[in-house]
């Protein structure tokens, strides 16, 4: 234990302190302290805690600085006079605090390993092992290296499970000696130069006089085995593999032990990567019949069973799951697995202490990829609970472990509005994000359609097709396969994901038969309760729009009644009952009440003040201008406008063009216009301004019939309306 002030920090932990109350940090932040306190006095620059802790990402130095502002914000330590931190510009920093070591509760000190630097197998536990820590001199200065698929030119798809288990074998024994590359990031390598390429590792297999010719290449050695039979000797192949390829290379000495069943577990891994879960459980609950305490297979038919809707069946596999001797990558999974179900209810509490025990198991094992998927589920959850500084932390941490490709899946997720509102925060960051999110999603789109990967190709076409950067007729196409796909695979809760993504597509599109035509197929259980309440807010949307482009009244009085539905639930959350709001003060609008429609937007605006949604927040304010200026009130249009905060939204621009040329004010009339001109998809609200200045002003029957209304677009984002 290391005492300083009046703080006490176990190592062993990563564990903070005050008197008897324990401080809650960030796996990270608790790292920078324990580096400081083991370098106290001493000048450390900058460059080399990057180099110590943050060896990826495109963001390192930001996510230095907001480390460092989180520690100093734990320990109330004040940067221009500190106790603990001191600052030495264009130097680095120093810890000017005592340190003392608790001697009734001594270990040895040492720098944590940089982030990411030991890759724990995807075998996830498969096999029982023992294996020491590995010394951080070990780790330093460390060449990544890529392992490709092993590709089987056997003319047999179903060989092609010996191809996953002698991967994660070889992962297994070079994790000790290689900065292993995670597998979903194959495709972003593909097209980079020759000299930013890593080392890589190549396998292939064919038939040769009836046995088998395994071929592999790695930093131009290459070495060949002739295989007998694909069983269950990947481990010794691997082995002599690597005598060949690797002389004078250290590799992991962990002892790797044979369990029944692993062919059957390795056929399920393969199935669930091509074929999806319906072929999947079959192998996995094999391999469970021969070995009853596999833990990854009981894992992996927990996640099937929970995505195909038996939630008991799923609560019965993570129940029976003891964690005691699992390795630390096996008790990440699971965490993570089990957060991500518990996201899905509706859980949020639990979910986020499960996403904190995945956190912490899989920077114990090192493993990249498992980090990124619990900081992406943390940001899920907060995101879930309006938590916005917590849900920018997770990104940023997600983003500097695997760069564009965690925002690739879940920023575009989250740029809908109403079933999801967009990000709080700066729009141009978005723009950002999903355009860096776009090229990372066709990559992996190509490089997915080459290879046997269904279930990967699908999640890449639908993140594809939610990207608001993507052309609406590329959106739909992608889509449409990926649902063709989910509903090929048996992946029951991702093929709901998609149909109700697509009802929202079609009602942005205006097209709200077509969206109620997805939405009536989604089916699902009771207890997933978030995506239940989503697709009864589009549902109700679908009906809207419908009464909004046809005149329908009656579709307008069943919107009315699913909205006026959704307010009575107790469970319904705060940002739905925002969303709502707003949703019915447009049809009062459309039915001509505008007194009701501005008493519902007002509410709505304080909603959004109160949840952060400063986004969202515009929806509001550009639906009360359009009410001043049907009651010929353009000055109090005009109050609502902030040409900086707002002047990417369309409307905004749009409505403070017609109140200015209303109180006939031609500087602010030209500015505002010649901003709206500078947007895309721009000029037929500049073809609507131009007939406006044609007529007599101060007319409302003018405005409603010459004017597009707010409801006129359910989205002020990147779309692409083609």
């Amino acid at each position: 234990m290391l005492l300083f002030g009046q703080f006490r920090f176990d190592p062993e932990r990563l564990a903070l302190y005050h008197g008897q109350t324990s401080i809650s940090m960030r796996p990270k932040v608790s790292q920078l302290l324990e580096y400081f306190l083991t370098h106290p006095n001493q000048l450390i620059k900058r460059e080399h805690l990057l180099k110590s802790l943050w060896q990826h990402g495109e963001f390192r130095e930001a996510a230095l600085n907001q480390s460092i502002t989180e520690l100093r914000q734990v320990l109330q330590d004040n940067a221009k006079s500190p106790i603990y931190i001191k600052t030495l510009p264009h130097q680095g920093y120093m810890w000017i605090c005592a340190v003392k070591s608790d001697s009734s509760n001594k270990r040895r000190l040492g720098v944590k390993a940089a982030i990411g630097l030991v890759v724990i197998s995807l075998l996830g536990g498969v096999y029982s092992y023992k294996s020491a820590s590995i010394p951080p001199a070990q780790i330093q200065g460390q060449v990544p290296l890529l392992i490709h698929p092993m590709q089987n030119h056997t003319g047999v798809q179903a060989n092609a499970w010996w191809g996953y288990a002698l991967e994660g074998t070889l992962r297994e024994r070079l994790k000790t000696s290689f900065k292993l590359i995670p597998k979903s990031q194959t495709p972003d390598y593909l097209n980079k130069p020759e000299k930013a390429q890593p080392q890589q590792l190549f396998l292939s297999i064919k038939p040769m006089q009836q046995r088998y010719l395994l071929q592999a290449s790695m930093a131009g050695r290459h070495t060949q085995v002739l295989v007998e039979q694909l069983d269950n000797n990947f481990i010794e192949i691997a082995d002599k593999l690597l005598g060949t390829l690797t002389t004078n290379t250290a590799l992991s000495a962990t002892k790797l032990n044979e369990i029944n069943g692993l062919s059957d577990y390795f056929r399920g891994i393969q199935a669930l990567n091509e074929r999806g879960p319906r072929l999947a459980k079959s192998y996995f609950e094999a391999a469970l019949t021969q070995t009853p305490e596999h833990l990854p297979s009981r894992l992996e038919l927990a996640r099937i069973a929970w995505g195909q809707g038996n939630i008991q069946l799923a609560n019965h596999y993570f129940d029976g799951i003891d964690l005691k001797t699992a390795p630390y990558t096996l008790q990440a999974r699971y965490h993570l697995y089990l957060g991500t179900f518990q996201k899905a209810l509706g859980e949020f509490q639990r979910a986020r202490l499960s996403a904190k025990n995945a956190l912490v198991m899989a920077e114990q094992s090192q493993h990249i990829e498992l980090m990124a998927s619990t900081y992406q589920l943390m940001a899920d959850v907060a995101w879930s609970t309006l938590q916005w500084q917590d849900y920018t932390h997770a990104m940023s941490a997600a983003h500097a472990l695997i760069g564009s490709r965690s925002f690739a899946y879940s920023e575009a997720q989250r740029s809908f509005y109403l079933a999801n509102p967009p990000a709080a925060g700066p729009q141009q960051k978005n723009l950002v994000n999903l355009s860096q999110s776009k090229k990372v999603l066709e990559g992996a789109i190509q490089y997915y359609r080459q290879s046997e990967q269904r279930i990967e190709l699908a999640r890449s076409l639908f993140a594809y097709g939610q990207n608001y950067l993507v052309p609406v007729s590329e959106s739909e196409s992608s889509l449409l396969e990926a649902l063709e796909i989910a509903n090929e695979s048996g992946e029951q809760y991702f093929k709901m994901q998609v149909l109700t993504y697509l009802g929202f597509y079609y009602i942005q599109l205006h097209q709200g038969e077509k969206a109620l035509y997805y939405l009536d197929q989604v089916s699902l259980e009771q207890a997933f309760k978030p995506a239940l309440e989503q697709l009864g807010l589009l549902k109700a949307m679908a009906h809207m729009d419908i009464g909004l482009t046809t005149d329908r009244h009656s579709a307008l009085k069943t919107a009315q009644q699913l909205f006026e539905s959704l307010l009575s639930i107790e469970t319904t959350s705060d940002m739905a009952r925002a969303n709502v709001t707003l949703l019915l003060g447009w049809i009062a609008l459309k039915q001509g009440e505008t007194d009701k429609s501005q008493m519902l937007t007002n509410a709505a605006l304080e909603a959004y003040e109160v949840g952060g949604l400063s986004d969202a927040m515009i929806y509001a304010k550009y639906t009360q201008m359009y009410i001043y200026l049907l009651r010929n009130e353009p000055d109090n249009a005009l109050k609502l406008m902030d040409l900086e905060q707002d002047k990417e939204a369309h409307l905004m621009l749009f409505y403070a063009s017609v109140a200015a040329h209303m109180v006939s004010d031609e500087l602010l009339f030209a500015k505002a216009q010649g901003m709206l001109g500078k947007l895309n998809n721009s000029q037929s609200l500049l073809d609507q301004l131009e007939q406006f200045k044609q007529q007599p002003q101060g007319d409302a029957k003018l405005i409603a019939e010459l004017l597009d209304a707010p409801y006129s677009v359910y989205c002020q984002s990147k779309w692409i309306l083609e």
